[in-house]
């Protein structure tokens, strides 16, 4: 986005923190996917850095900001460490080891000592900023080695996590951040944002992006970028057959295809972007499509309330096992069969 969109609440606060000078040490950005608020972040991150703009232009970005005391933390930075085993690490978190190396300091399981980059000196003389992207991605053994740093910042240092799942989150970190909320963009602020973004697609596959989205302007070049509206035509009859107990004996292939796809754009548009985490958005976002349907479903009709519920479980189910060994191949054919069968229950592959 050249222009934060929307989230007029949160760009108050961060507003309000930078013109009283009292801005807190250590934040928490949360909410929905692809919102804004890693734009914001970085518009923030410009102002504690430099403060060379007038405040009332905040949430203009018209450039990507890059500056020496400004240190983004995301789970592909793993990729170049010089410890062997964290290279070799598929991404799909934030261990503690790059921590350790980007930001808190401290001994390595390659048995490397780090200095704390968080208490060093900033290379320009002002504050610093550290920006933790995707922190619900932090582990549980990371996120208890920040809360030192987060309980006694050193001055001039800011801490910002950035996360759509801050339920995933220690208590014990929230306490110590100050959070800012970020919304879904209304009907006007999505037409807004539509008005300054060009899309070499059609009218129609715009449309359903948009509402596919509900409300985030990150869904819908998610959506544009992987063709996901072809793969909503192709499997509208699956998905419109939830709980038909018909056979649809194409619907996993193309989910499988369209997996692939999505892997082989992340990967060529990112060769720091491991298969894995690839795998796991692309297995997010099958499930929000067939979301869509639940909550198409969801209404006064009883009969179809009751199919939403219990397709609505099967696809938490499903999304709970992403994170274990099973292969998103095995899910989705597990998801394919469980959808048309409403198959219950905890296990991969369950009996109607």
């Amino acid at each position: 986005m050249t222009e934060i969109v929307g989230q007029q609440s949160a760009i108050k606060t961060v507003k309000d923190a930078l013109n009283h000078g009292r801005s807190h040490h250590a934040w928490i950005f949360q909410g929905p996917a692809g919102v804004g608020k890693y734009t914001t972040a970085t518009e923030f991150a410009r102002y504690l850095i430099s403060d060379t703009k007038p405040r009332d232009t905040f949430g203009v970005a018209n450039n990507v900001f890059i500056h020496n005391d400004l240190h983004v933390i995301r789970k592909e930075d793993a990729a170049w460490s010089k410890n062997a085993s964290l290279a070799r690490r598929k991404q799909t978190n934030i261990p503690v080891d790059l921590l350790r190396e980007r930001m808190i300091g401290g001994r390595t399981s390659d048995d490397r000592g780090h200095d704390a980059i968080a208490f060093k000196t900033s290379v320009c003389g002002g504050s610093k900023v550290f920006i933790i992207d995707e922190a619900e991605l932090l582990d549980e053994t990371a996120q208890n080695a920040l809360l030192k740093t987060l309980e006694e910042p050193p001055v001039g240092t800011f801490i910002i996590l950035v996360t759509s799942r801050d339920d995933l989150l220690l208590p014990t970190i929230k306490s110590r951040c100050q959070p800012v909320n970020f919304s879904l963009l209304s009907h006007e602020e999505m037409n807004q944002w539509l008005s300054r973004n060009t899309f070499g697609v059609s009218s129609n596959d715009l449309q359903w992006s948009v509402n596919f989205s509900s409300g985030s302007p990150g869904d819908v070049s998610i959506a544009i970028e992987s063709n996901l509206p072809d793969l909503a035509r192709s499997l509208r009859g699956f998905i419109r057959g939830v709980g038909g107990s018909k056979t649809f004996p194409s619907a996993a292939t193309l989910m499988i295809e369209y997996a692939e796809s999505f892997v082989k754009l992340r990967i060529d548009k990112n060769s720091l972007c491991s298969k894995e985490a690839a795998n796991r958005q692309a297995f997010s976002v099958i499930l929000q499509l067939l979301g869509l349907e639940v909550r198409r479903l969801l209404g006064d009709n009883k009969e179809d309330s009751f199919v939403a519920i219990r397709a609505a479980a099967i696809l938490t189910d499903i999304e709970s096992q992403v994170r274990t060994n099973i292969s998103i191949k095995v899910l989705l054919e597990s998801l394919a069969v469980r959808w048309v069968h409403l198959c219950s229950g905890d296990a991969t592959l369950m009996p109607a």
